[in-house]
C-alpha cells in the first residue's frame, strides 16, 4: 500500500476535536460566564426601571406642587385685591379700610366676604371680616374671624410666606406702607422645592 493511500485512509477515520468538546457539554467556566452576563443584563433593566419610576414620581410631585400653589395663590390674590371693599349702601360704617397688617410670615386684612354676587347680597353685606394667611408647621393657614383652615395638602410642605406692601416705580418694587401693591412670596420644600411670587394691585387704594 502506498503512502498516499495510507494517508487518505487516515483522513477518512479522523474525528475533529471540537466535536468531542460539544458532545461533552459546556465547561463550568462557560456556565459561570453565561450566568454572570445574564445577571448584568437583568440588573441593568432593573436599574433603568427604577430610574424611570423615580423620574415619574418627581414629575408627579412637581405637577402636584404647581396645582396646589396655583390654587392657593389665586385664592390669596382674589381676597387681597378685594381688601377694603364693602357695600357702602348696606354698611353702618361708611368708611372703607383695607386694614392690611403684615407681620413675619403673615398678612391680615379686612374683607367683605359676601362681595361675591348673590341674590341676597349682590355687592356684599357691608360688613368686614378679619381675614389672614400665615404659615404654621408646614401648612399655609387661612384665618377668618378666629377660625383657621389649612390651604395645602399634608404632603405639600410650605416653609415660608413673605408679604410686602409697596409701589412700583419705573418697573421696580419699592416698599411703602401706604402703597397700592402687595407682594406675596410662598416657599414650598416638598414634594418639590418651589418659590412663587405674586404682585397684587389693591382695588381700593
Amino acid at each position: 500500500m502506498t503512502k498516499r493511500l495510507q494517508k487518505d485512509l487516515k483522513m477518512l477515520h479522523y474525528k475533529p476535536r471540537y466535536k468531542d468538546k460539544f458532545q461533552n457539554g459546556l465547561s463550568f467556566l462557560e456556565v459561570l460566564l453565561s450566568v454572570l452576563l445574564g445577571s448584568i443584563i437583568i440588573l441593568t433593566l432593573v436599574m433603568n426601571l427604577y430610574n424611570s419610576s423615580k423620574t415619574l414620581t418627581k414629575i408627579q410631585g412637581k405637577d402636584e406642587v404647581i396645582s396646589e400653589s396655583s390654587f392657593v395663590i389665586l385664592r390669596i390674590e382674589q381676597e387681597i385685591r378685594q381688601s377694603g371693599y364693602k357695600n357702602l349702601l348696606l354698611a353702618s360704617d361708611k368708611t372703607s379700610d383695607p386694614g392690611i397688617i403684615i407681620n413675619q410670615n403673615a398678612i391680615y386684612f379686612n374683607l367683605d366676604l359676601n362681595n361675591i354676587p348673590s341674590d341676597s347680597f349682590p355687592d356684599g353685606d357691608g360688613n368686614y371680616e378679619h381675614v389672614g394667611y400665615y404659615v404654621s408647621n408646614g401648612f399655609l393657614m387661612r384665618y377668618v374671624n378666629g377660625n383657621t383652615e389649612p390651604m395645602n395638602a399634608p404632603d405639600v410642605y410650605v416653609s415660608g410666606l413673605v408679604a410686602l406692601r409697596g409701589r412700583v416705580d419705573r418697573g421696580n418694587f419699592i416698599e411703602d406702607a401706604s402703597g397700592d401693591i402687595v407682594k406675596i412670596a410662598i416657599d414650598i420644600d416638598s414634594p418639590e422645592k418651589a418659590h412663587i411670587e405674586k404682585y397684587i394691585k389693591l382695588r381700593n387704594i
